[in-house]
């Protein structure tokens, strides 16, 4: 790019952002048997920042640009690569409830009495 200084400090670091965020949508790429025990988010501020909606409980959308210019093929061709595993992450995402105590209570309630049923079935089909 021809930048030097600081410009060439904040480019290399850039990079090495977005280094870590691909490889952590490499693993979550992964079917569940091959993904890896442990993804590393802690590689970069990016992945930190990113780690709570990358795990699940979020709606995530990726934006990739391309350029049809020759100029730029083999940017193009690993954004592409990118968001084809980006599109394979596979995300589960769940409203998170908030309840005031006696929502809570009543929630409990109808639990305790939901396991009163089926204990209570369990014990008349054993006679």
């Amino acid at each position: 790019t021809g930048a030097s200084g600081s410009r060439q400090k904040e480019g290399g670091k850039i990079n090495r952002s977005l280094l870590a965020l691909s490889n952590v949508i490499h693993s979550l790429s992964l079917p569940p048997t091959k993904r890896p025990k442990y993804i590393n988010y802690r590689d970069s501020k990016l992945t930190r920042i990113l780690q709570p909606s990358l795990s699940g409980n979020a709606r995530t959308a990726v934006l990739c640009c391309a350029s049809p210019s020759p100029a730029f093929i083999e940017e193009t061709r690993s954004t592409l690569k990118f968001a084809s595993r980006a599109k394979l992450v596979q995300v589960h995402a769940k409203k998170n409830e908030v309840m005031d105590d006696r929502a809570l209570i009543k929630r409990l309630q109808r639990e305790l009495a939901a396991a009163k049923k089926a204990l209570r079935e369990a014990e008349n089909r054993e006679r």
